[in-house]
């Protein structure tokens, strides 16, 4: 690209924030040569934007070519998800459901009534992100945002307790390679009891994580809480909402973490007045998550299943869990069930056991 055609591309075509193109373009300042040599002050000067946002403008339009952009090929990207290895649950049966287990630079939300195990497959999840590479693990570190005060301390202790034996048994482990004490030590719990709180702690995460690089799973539970209990306001929640999203999204992708957050159930009803139960926030949130997990109680209320309703690289499916004092486990069958199957009905998500009313 000639030096000519660089200077005349207009300053609106760079991705800069709309404010701060406004002030650009009333400061008279409407291509990349209009620009080009100043220094900050002077460009923050002129256009009445901070130096911050100035330097930044600077560094965008010297970029030579518009390398703003970054581009991989599709091979790449397929070898980088290639070695994203998944985080195991302790349960085969919902392994198998997501190919390996909740996978990194995801998106996954968790759906289900009060005391379906939401926040038990979390907490189990921060125990299973830490186990040594040679047990299946990432040895990595977890997030843990708590909006309900659904952190269970004890519970934590019995998961932990029981993974460490497990991997102690099957290969053979070193007491003083993993222990409790570690695992404890490498969970970050952040309590958010507001809505403000939760924005503003998942807005700052990537700079926790700049200093917390072994981190390798965000928990939020829930997300849906303070969205159903203190906002009124439509527009403002919907926005709030969107914002967290987008960052979470952002994050999961460029820093190859898994993000897992639960979300509540809700009731909806179709274009004849039936009413089903759907995963809370709305349609705009469903767009969100990768992965979208209901879990629900079977029928015979013996176990439960995590059915799997949304994904962009797996086929819907449905598996068998239950929660024991060891943390998330399979359940064996004397007899055949019946799954689960995902449904929509007139645009509402869900599940629906066809061997029982719904």
């Amino acid at each position: 690209m000639s030096t000519s055609i660089t200077n005349s591309r207009p300053i609106c075509t760079y991705p800069i924030p709309v404010s701060i193109q406004s002030k650009l373009s009333k400061a008279g300042f409407l291509t990349t040569g209009s620009v080009l040599n100043l220094r900050p002050s002077e460009l923050s000067s002129s256009a009445e934007i901070s130096l911050e946002d100035a330097a930044d403008v600077l560094d965008l339009v010297r970029k030579p070519n518009g390398l703003f952009l970054e581009t991989k090929t599709a091979l790449e990207i397929l070898r980088e998800e290639q070695g994203n290895y998944p985080i195991v649950t302790m349960s085969q049966n919902i392994d198998n459901l997501l190919n390996g287990g909740v996978p990194l630079s995801k998106v996954t939300e968790i759906s289900g009534i009060a005391g379906v195990g939401k926040t038990q497959l979390c907490l189990q999840l921060c125990v299973t992100v830490q186990m040594p590479e040679e047990c299946g693990g990432l040895k990595g570190h977890a997030v843990f945002i708590d909006t309900e005060g659904s952190f269970n301390a004890s519970r934590l202790q019995d998961m932990s307790q029981a993974c460490i034996k497990h991997c102690r048994n099957s290969m053979n482990l070193a007491a003083e390679n993993w222990n409790f004490a570690s695992i404890t030590e490498n969970i970050f719990v952040f309590r958010c009891k507001e809505v403000t709180e939760l924005l503003s702690c998942v807005m700052i995460l990537k700079e926790f994580l700049k200093t917390h690089d072994q981190v390798k799973l965000i928990v939020i539970d829930s997300l849906a809480f303070h969205f159903r209990h203190d906002m009124e306001n439509a527009a403002l929640r919907s926005r709030v909402l969107h914002k967290i999203a987008a960052e979470l999204v952002r994050i999961a992708v460029e820093l190859k973490l898994a993000v897992v957050v639960t979300n509540q159930m809700t009731t909806k009803f179709d274009s004849k007045g039936q009413g089903h139960l759907t995963p809370a926030l709305g349609t705009s949130w469903g767009h969100a998550p990768t992965f979208r997990i209901i879990l629900d109680w079977d029928p015979s209320r013996n176990f439960r299943w995590a059915a799997l309703i949304k994904s962009s690289s797996l086929p819907p499916g449905s598996a068998p869990y239950q929660v024991v004092q060891d943390g998330i486990r399979d359940v064996c069958f004397d007899k055949e069930v019946t799954p689960p199957i995902a449904i929509v009905e007139d645009g509402i998500p869900g599940i629906s056991f066809s061997n029982s009313e719904v």
